[in-house]
């Protein structure tokens, strides 16, 4: 792990290195900075609209000043970066919204990344360049998240530094025709290889540190993790996401990927590039009978106001159960800091163990 590009950009960081996912509704200033205190790199999402008094960049602006102050960061100091990313779910909007909206906020604290996810790949060049030329000043850094080989690539094209490889087993949105990390890290890495400057991240159905371990030996450079967190005790998550990931078992039985869970929910919809990996609920049983989709939004809005588990999209209207398949392994609550150190040393124990069981005597 010496030549990881991740830890020389990030040098606050431990290998491996493990990235709380951006996630929206999920994830916040408290989360970020305990994953960051722990030697990971921790994330703020920014959520999808960037217009003018946008909701969404005014929480992003207020969690970004909460991991501010937990890390006793130096506002001051203009060259030194926060040691948080922001991720942005890009689907909805133009650059010129950013440049008027997001990048004032981010210029007042400085993040040391930003991730992009949600739109067609190839046309993230122009968010690339405004973003990096934004943050020159502190060496911004640009991730996108994808889920095809041909992503990888046209990201890579546009400018990134970190492609963030997800795989088929990652909970909430993702590529609608991804592979499993097994195959789509170590093609895309092969896919990139030449490419200098650019860094590779898995994401989807890594919840420990057999999970870590095995996305480093495919040749990813750190992960990220996003189900593994929603139970933990700085999330936002309501009682009853917590009682759904603690409760789940046999992960792939349990959760199901469709395109419809927007439409169930009345959210904006994705291309047809993205599906969504949730819980099982009853609204997605419902159209496959038959059910008009119109009565089944109808069904689920009266389910968040009584708090009706067999629907559980969402509750409390914003927070989805996008949960991958590896919620049958996350047992307890947990700090997210001590989440981070728990799983880095037991990816290092299982490294140690698969050297020695190697070795011949």
């Amino acid at each position: 792990m010496a030549d990881n590009l991740l830890h020389k950009w990030f040098p606050t960081t431990q290998l491996p290195l493990i990235i709380s996912a951006p996630m929206f509704t999920v994830a916040n200033g408290a989360m970020a900075a305990a994953v960051t205190q722990a030697g990971g790199l921790g994330m703020v999402p920014a959520g999808m609209d960037p217009s003018a008094n946008s909701p969404h960049l005014a929480a992003l602006d207020e969690q970004l000043s909460i991991a501010s102050r937990l890390l006793h960061h130096d506002a001051t100091d203009t060259d030194t970066p926060l040691p948080i990313g922001v991720g942005f779910l890009t689907l909805l909007a133009t650059a010129d919204a950013y440049r008027a909206n997001a990048l004032p906020i981010l210029r007042r604290h400085r993040p040391a990344f930003v991730w992009l996810f949600g739109s067609d790949p190839a046309a993230y060049g122009e968010l690339v360049t405004l973003f990096r030329d934004a943050g020159a000043a502190w060496g911004l850094r640009v991730f996108a998240q994808v889920g095809s080989v041909a992503a990888a690539r046209a990201v890579v094209r546009c400018g990134v530094d970190v492609v963030v490889a997800q795989g088929c087993d990652a909970g909430g949105h993702q590529w609608a025709d991804a592979a499993g990390v097994v195959t789509l890290v170590p093609e895309i890495v092969d896919a990139l290889r030449g490419k200098e400057g650019v860094a590779v991240v898995a994401g989807g159905g890594i919840v420990d540190g057999r999970g870590v371990a095995a996305a480093l030996a495919l040749g990813a450079q750190g992960v990220t993790m996003g189900t593994r967190f929603v139970a933990c005790d700085e999330a936002d998550s309501n009682k009853f996401v917590r009682k759904a990931i603690l409760n789940a078992s046999d992960g792939g039985a349990s959760t199901t990927r469709s395109c419809m869970n927007d439409a169930i929910m009345g959210y904006p919809t994705w291309s047809e590039l993205y599906a969504g990996r949730v819980i099982r609920h009853a609204g997605l049983q419902d159209l496959a009978n038959g059910v008009p989709l119109q009565e089944v939004h109808e069904s689920f809005k009266k389910a968040v106001a009584e708090d009706d588990e067999t629907r559980m999209v969402t509750f409390a209207q914003v927070v989805p159960i996008d949960r991958g398949t590896g919620v049958g392994l996350v047992h307890e609550s947990q700090p997210a800091g001590e989440i981070v150190r728990e799983v880095r040393a037991e990816a290092l124990a299982v490294i140690e163990k698969l050297s020695a069981q190697l070795t011949v005597p």
